[in-house]
């Protein structure tokens, strides 16, 4: 009977053990190209999730898409920001003359070929959308949500004046801040 409970006890430990290391610690991984729109929205998405869910977050910049998709197969990256027309080359599609049912292709082909689930896309020009890892998405379901909030406050103005800001001095973590507090965002 000492054994017995002694193994219950053992078991119930490692479970308690293993459920409060899920939580703690868990950083998300945002994948960014190395240009100037890329690292804004990058850093963008970043305080937002950090300021409003508490979670850790890192933004890593990657030379070029081809290097930031290796990253997204060894599962280095939960999020990324992405345009259709790049979307459509990573998958090697031709852009549809009428535009088409190219946002259903491009959703579907994210999901087979990368396990990746394609969000509504931001507000502000050019239309980048945020791509979630499925696994990221199970874990974080409130993260579209919360994500689509920038839809509505970032305009192709407001999303220039923040690109010129950044640009001009290397301070668009500030600039960020300042624009998601000025929409009551953070």
């Amino acid at each position: 009977m000492k054994k017995l409970f002694c193994c219950i006890v053992a078991v119930s430990i490692l479970a308690v053990a293993q459920l409060s290391g899920a939580c703690v610690g868990r950083t998300l991984h945002i994948g960014v190209s190395n240009t100037a729109n890329e690292r804004l929205l990058g850093e963008m998405i970043s305080i937002l999730i950090t300021e409003r869910t508490g979670t850790s977050v890192k933004v890593q910049v990657y030379r070029d898409s081809r290097e930031l998709y290796g990253a997204v197969r060894k599962g280095e990256v939960n999020l990324l920001v992405e345009t259709p027309d790049r979307a459509l080359e990573v998958l090697g599609k031709q852009k549809e003359a009428n535009g088409g049912n190219s946002r259903d292709l491009i959703k579907s082909g994210y999901r087979s070929t990368f396990n990746l689930a394609w969000l509504e896309p931001f507000g502000g020009s050019p239309q980048y959308a945020p791509v979630l890892t499925v696994e990221t998405l199970s874990n974080y379901p409130a993260l579209p949500k919360l994500l689509a909030k920038l839809s509505g406050a970032l305009n192709n103005d407001a999303y220039a004046r923040l690109l010129k800001s950044s640009d001009a001095g290397g301070k668009s973590r500030k600039a960020v801040r300042d624009f998601l507090k000025a929409k009551k965002l953070i």
